[in-house]
This record gives C-alpha cells, structure tokens and sequence, in this order.
C-alpha cells in the first residue's frame, strides 16, 4: 500500500518579511516612474530644442511694416532667404532690404506706379539680352534658366530682386519730377563741429563778439562753411536733413541756433533770410532731385517700420550664415 506523501506546510510569511517585499517592490516602481520620466524630459528637451530650431526660430518676427495698404511681418525665415542671396553682407542689410521693398511697393502702388508682373517679366529680357536682339521665347526661357541656376535663387527670389529694383528705379524717377523750381528757402550761416562740447565753444565766442565768419573759417568741419565764411547760401527743405531744417525753418532771423545734432555733427546756425517761394538755382534743384528718393524712403521708414524690442542682428545674422553653411 503506497503512502500518501504530506503536503509540504505553508509558512506563513512574517510581517517583517512582507514589509521588506513590499518596500522593495514599491522601490522598483519608484525607479521604473523616474527613469520613464527621465527619458521623456530628455525626449521633450530634444523635440523641444528641435521645436524652436527649426520651426519657432525661423518664425520669430524680427520686423513689421506697418503700411497704409498692408501690415506686413518679417521673420527670420524670410532674412535667411535674402542672406542667400548675398551671404558677404552685413547683418542688418537683409532685413533693410526687405523694409525697403515692402515700403517701395505700396508707396508704389499708392502713387499708382506698381510693377506687374508682365514688367518684370520685360526686366529680365532686357538684363539677359540687348534691346535691339530678336529672340524666341525657347532662348529667353533656356538663358533664363541657366541664369537661375548660376544664382542659387529660386525663380520666386530672383524675381522677386528684380521687381525691388524696378520699384527703386521707377519711384527714383517719379520723386526727381516732383521737385519743384521754387520753394521755400531760409538764407543761413552755419558752423559745423564733432561734439556738442565744442559747439557749445562756439557760441560762446560767438557771444563774446566774434566774428561767425572768423569762428567758421577756424573750427568749421564743414568744407563750404569753412571755405565761405560759414554762409550756407539759401537752404531748402530736403537739403542738409530734418534735424537741421527743424531748426532753420523756425529760427527767429538774426538768431543762433543752439547745437543741433545731425548725422555729420553738431551745427550751430544762424538764420538771415526766410523766403516763401524762392527759385531753386540749378544745381540744388540737381542735389534736391539725387536726394528725393532717398529724403522719401528715410521718412517712410521712421514712420512704418517697427523693429522688434529684443532683435538682436548679430545673433540672427550668425544663426541665418549657419543655416546656409
């Protein structure tokens, strides 16, 4: 007869036992958490650095223009795709550029100047080939195309430069014709100098009783001040800047101006004689004309252009270059 083999008894497991297990336990899921939390920090740090490289990045608005027919946003994308197209410039040329461009179009437009596309178009043929040279529409397309491709442009860029420089070329033209041949003029005298320190010397000798002629032909920076006994001839507006005309215009006659500071220096001037409508001589009328189209654009752009708080162009022009390496 075969003998019933016992059971094996079943200890019962001790508190002290079971705690241990169960802290061990506990300490297991505690490092499986951390170690999934661990790699998705990083994984969030990865598509996060991703996130703001290669899309928050190219997005961040570094100018707007605020036009009379559009607002417009530029971002750092579209500086890249100017910076393409001239990697040697300075850091701030691509985004001027398109400033520029987008002031030129809508003053343009609202002067009823536009370019269409038919006219750039027109542009392109006439830079490819001679005016007087009959071509086909098959050698246009085939010159054409290789000069896209020697330029590294995409056919939306390189028209795009095309059209920026009809609109200068044809809002140049428009502006020369706009100069009248008389205007208001203010006969003045004026001093001109590196530092309001020393403008400052020169009204003080001026007070003394010096002679502005003296003092201009001593200290002058100014080649025609100094040559002509400080005597700036009949100034116009649109001439020698904002800055100084603000002063001149509104100078009491017989009056010297405090030190007004100008892109060349600090003037101290004197105003003699204030006419209405006084004619233009030939050559400023000529100085007026070269000078339209950039008096224009200075004005446009302190008025509608507004450039981020935080731009740093150093930063972005290093991030674009490194982009296009």
């Amino acid at each position: 007869m075969v003998k019933k083999r016992k059971a094996p008894l079943i200890r019962e497991v001790s508190k002290r036992r079971l705690a241990r297990w169960q802290r061990e336990r506990r300490r297991r899921r505690i490092l499986v958490a951390f170690g999934a939390l661990v790699i998705a920090v990083v994984i969030g740090i990865i598509v996060y650095g991703a996130y703001h490289y290669w899309i928050a990045l190219p997005r961040e608005v570094l100018s707007t223009v605020h036009g009379t027919i559009a607002t417009v946003k530029f971002t750092r994308a579209d500086y890249l795709d100017v910076l393409r197209a001239s990697p040697q410039s300075a850091p701030e040329t691509p985004l001027l550029i398109l400033e520029q461009h987008e002031l030129m179009r809508q003053g343009a437009e609202e002067l009823g100047i536009g370019v269409t596309e038919d006219d750039i178009t027109a542009e392109i043929k006439s830079l490819l080939f001679p005016e007087d040279e009959e071509v086909s529409e098959e050698e246009f397309q085939a010159r054409y195309q290789e000069t896209l491709a020697n330029s590294g442009l995409s056919e939306e860029w390189f028209r795009w430069f095309v059209e920026h420089d009809l609109l200068r070329t044809r809002l140049d033209e428009y502006l020369r014709e706009q100069v009248p041949e008389a205007a208001l003029q203010v006969h003045a005298l004026g001093i001109l100098v590196a530092t309001e320190e020393e403008a400052q010397t020169v009204i003080q000798r001026l007070e003394a009783g010096e002679d502005f002629a003296t003092v201009a032909q001593d200290v002058s920076l100014d080649q025609g001040s100094k040559e002509n006994g400080g005597d700036l001839g009949w100034v116009p507006e649109g001439l020698r800047g904002e800055a100084f005309e603000a002063v001149a215009f509104n100078l009491e006659l017989g009056a010297t101006s405090q030190p007004i500071s100008t892109a060349q220096g600090y003037w101290v001037i004197k105003a003699l004689a204030r006419e209405e409508n006084r004619a233009l001589d030939e050559a400023t009328r000529e100085q007026l004309q070269a000078n339209a189209f950039g008096n224009w654009l200075a004005a446009e752009s302190e008025q509608k252009v507004e450039r981020s708080s935080n731009l740093d162009l150093d930063k972005v022009y290093d991030w674009a270059l490194a982009r296009i390496d």
